[in-house]
């Protein structure tokens, strides 16, 4: 193109840039791919692989080109898949998805043909086998050839297509169609229904897949889980349970555990796996929290499993337990080197002391967050005092008020157990009673049962925080018995008891209980006396009467015996009846 302008006395030349057309053609060699057909062997080494043939062929034409010209080519293997997937198909020399190689064509050359030889991966290294594997061509020319003489760069044609794009495909056990249409059912159980929280809620889903159509290809178990469970494994201790590989993913903040059911999960498959979860974190759950299962494959068609949701239920549930136990279990009296005083200004001038432990336990496995117990202190009747109340000790996160006072009479507390004189006969005597008789239950004071039923009692309420699993809250009654009452009723038997309830107001979960645990006890100390009670000595006629049989039983048996002549006796011979007889001896003699 010549460009010229009056008056100027110049011309500018344009020269048009030659246009190169490129005739490509990308070939695969074969289109299916057997993996079962592994007739090619990788260089240097002894393993048999599945090959491709990649045939990469060329031929330039246009006016005005170089004679030669050099095409830069990019050749890229399993195109489709993402960066940083596994590429199913690589380069037999370099075991590389990528090539890019340069082709010099001549002008009035024929069609130029490359060959690569490519082999398909084996078939552990790779899940997806169903969408196809894409093999493209893309050639440009190649700029770091410069143009002979002062020849302009060519161009290629810009109608001219430039990306080449073939594809192969897996061989798939699915008929004459290679389509595979699965029939995936799915089952699952748990092997509880119901989760008490604070327990250690270990569960077990036995989970059963199968396959009654044709192939299912990458298929996947995949198992969504409520926010309250954790993954903790396949279970191998059954042998009636596969050991499938499982892994916990997390998508879009939601848990689930995926395992592989084969690729592919052939027809007839027929698998059953268990998964053990450990679920807590229950505090603030829902009534029902559930699990769902699905198949999820690759198929075109019917590549999923109805799903199936499986449901537990959340309960609260607290075994609760009041303890008891009276330190010393008995008062023996009297006491020895002790006597009570008519006006005590001390707590040691009153008598032993009696101590009644109360401990409240939680079992579990929930916990408990508000309870009220109430003790009844059996403290006086008719004006004389029974157990003077001392003191109350709690451990735990107790809290007592009492319906009356403390310590009335103002004692002087001691930091001592009890006196010297008391302390090891105590000690001797805190064993359980050997001996009780069966009592009245009249309502009077003389009755040997002391309660609240027939006593003034000494209330107590005390409310109770929350306890977890294990833990207790204990509260300590530290008493006096009043001596002077019972020593006046000598030989009476008695039983002091204090009765303690409780009753659960409350747990710290959305989920209410169906019921709350309450428990009622009694805790008796015995006092008994040393001495016998005279009711129980022997009449002096049973005396009497015992002496003369045994005298009458002595005197038949001497009869008896002096009839049967057990008191005859030999006796020795006297001087003459000896002479006589030497000399009746000596005539025998004799005459013979």
């Amino acid at each position: 193109l010549l460009v010229g302008a009056f008056g100027v006395s110049k011309v500018v030349a344009y020269r048009a840039r030659p246009v190169v057309t490129v005739n490509a053609q990308l070939i695969l060699t074969p289109r299916i791919l057997n993996p079962e057909d592994k007739s090619c062997r990788i260089p240097n080494s002894d393993d048999m692989v599945t090959c491709l043939s990649v045939n990469v062929c060329a031929k330039i034409s246009g006016i005005g080109i170089p004679d030669y010209v050099a095409l830069r080519m990019d050749l890229h293997l399993d195109w489709l898949k993402q960066r940083g997937a596994v590429k199913r198909i690589l380069f037999m020399d370099s075991h590389q998805h990528q090539r890019t190689q340069q082709l010099v064509l001549g002008q009035g050359d024929r069609q130029h043909c490359h060959n690569y030889s490519v082999y398909l991966r084996d078939e552990s290294e790779f899940r997806d086998k169903l969408s196809p594997i894409s093999v493209t061509l893309n050639y440009s020319l190649d700029q770091n050839s410069p143009p002979p003489g002062l020849q302009l760069r060519p161009i290629l044609d810009h109608y001219s297509k430039t990306f080449h794009h073939e594809q192969a495909n897996i061989l798939l056990d699915c008929g004459e169609d290679n389509m595979c249409i699965p029939d995936l059912k799915l089952s699952a159980k748990m092997d509880q229904t119901e989760l008490v929280i604070g327990d250690d809620n270990l569960l077990m889903l036995i989970i059963n897949a199968a396959n009654e159509g044709e192939g299912a290809y990458e298929a996947e178990l995949h198992v969504t889980l409520p926010p309250e469970a954790d993954y903790i494994g396949v279970e191998r201790r059954r042998e009636d349970l596969q050991r499938l590989n499982c892994e916990h993913r997390t998508e879009n903040d939601t848990r689930v555990v995926v395992c592989d059911l084969g690729n592919p999960m052939v027809a007839d498959t027929n698998l059953s796996v268990g998964l053990r979860f450990s679920v807590q974190r229950l505090e603030d759950a829902p009534p029902t929290i559930g699990f769902e299962l699905q198949i999820q494959g690759s198929n075109k068609d019917n590549s999923r499993s109805v799903p199936v949701n499986l449901t537990l239920s959340i309960a609260a549930r607290a075994q609760v337990e009041i303890r008891g136990v009276s330190h010393p279990a008995q008062v023996v009296l009297p006491f020895p080197r002790w006597e009570p005083k008519e006006k005590p200004v001390r707590e040691d001038d009153v008598g032993p002391q009696v101590q009644h432990i109360y401990e409240l336990h939680n079992k579990g496995p929930s916990s408990i967050s508000k309870t009220v117990l109430e003790v009844g202190w059996p403290s006086w009747y008719r004006e004389e005092h029974l157990l003077y109340a001392l003191q109350i000790i709690t451990d735990g996160p107790v809290l007592c008020s009492v319906n009356g006072s403390l310590n009335p009479l103002k004692l002087e507390t001691s930091t001592l157990q009890d006196t010297p004189e008391l302390l090891g006969f105590l000690r001797n005597s805190s064993g359980p009673a050997r001996h009780r008789r069966s009592v009245s239950t009249a309502q009077s004071y003389n009755s040997k049962i002391l309660n609240c039923s027939n006593i003034n009692c000494l209330m107590v309420e005390c409310v109770v925080d929350r306890l977890d699993r294990g833990q207790s809250a204990v509260i300590k009654f530290r008493s006096r018995l009043w001596a002077h009452t019972f020593l006046q009723r000598r030989n009476d038997h008695y039983t002091l008891n204090s009765t303690v309830s409780f009753q659960v107001m409350a747990m710290p979960y959305r989920i209410k209980a169906d019921s709350l645990p309450h428990q009622s006890k009694s805790i008796g100390t015995f006092v008994v006396w040393a001495i016998p009670d005279v009711s129980f000595a022997i009449p002096l006629w049973v005396i009497i009467l015992a002496i003369l049989l045994g005298l009458l039983v002595l005197a038949m048996l001497s009869l008896a015996m002096w009839k049967c002549g057990f008191f005859d006796r030999a006796r020795p011979p006297k001087d003459d009846d000896v002479s006589d007889h030497e000399q009746l001896t000596a005539e025998k003699s004799t005459d013979a």
